[in-house]
């Protein structure tokens, strides 16, 4: 007996161009970047992009994961416009990277989303909240958000508990990045 495979083997696909996103405000985001999504990409495009499968993703730095987030993200924002994605980075540095990325990006035209970053460093009220499109937060932000967001207790001490109840059943995607 070999022993057991943990990866995926890439098929040898035609690189999609971006074009396959069949949607010009998406095509936009990448037409400064790149023409074709990478093999990796390229392979996920249609279970990101077509579907709600969800995935685990391990691959190397700098090969497109963020890319790969995207898909689903724009996904979930075609599927139900008002839905919220929640984005789990390690590290507030990774988190302030990820917002400065995607604020300009994505809270810029034609998108317009509204990206907040929720770290030890900030706090929103629920308001800012509840009107964001994408959540970039450390796990331990989230904890507190997402604690008790089925309001089955009636007493919560947070404040961050009781803002995030309405958010969190809007949540229509968690990537969490670095999840090892």
């Amino acid at each position: 007996l070999g022993s057991p495979t943990f990866f995926t083997n890439l098929f040898d696909l035609t690189p999609l161009p971006v074009q396959a996103l069949n949607d010009a405000r998406y095509e936009q985001l990448y037409e400064n970047r790149f023409e074709v999504f990478n093999p990796i990409q390229t392979q996920l495009f249609h279970i990101l992009y077509h579907t709600d499968t969800p995935v685990l993703l391990g691959a190397p730095t700098g090969s497109g994961k963020t890319a790969v987030a995207e898909l689903a993200l724009l996904r979930m924002k075609k599927q139900n416009p008002k839905s919220k994605c929640v984005y789990i980075a390690p590290l507030k540095s990774l988190a302030r990277e990820r917002l400065k990325e995607w604020s300009k990006r994505l809270g810029g035209p034609p998108l317009n989303w509204k990206v907040l970053e929720l770290s030890g460093d900030t706090s929103h009220d629920s308001h800012a909240l509840n009107s964001a499109d994408v959540l970039i937060c450390t796990p331990e932000k989230w904890d507190l958000i997402s604690r008790g967001w089925m309001g089955v207790s009636g007493d919560f001490s947070s404040s961050g508990a009781r803002n995030g109840r309405k958010f969190v059943r809007e949540v229509g995607l968690l990537v969490i990045d670095e999840i090892h």
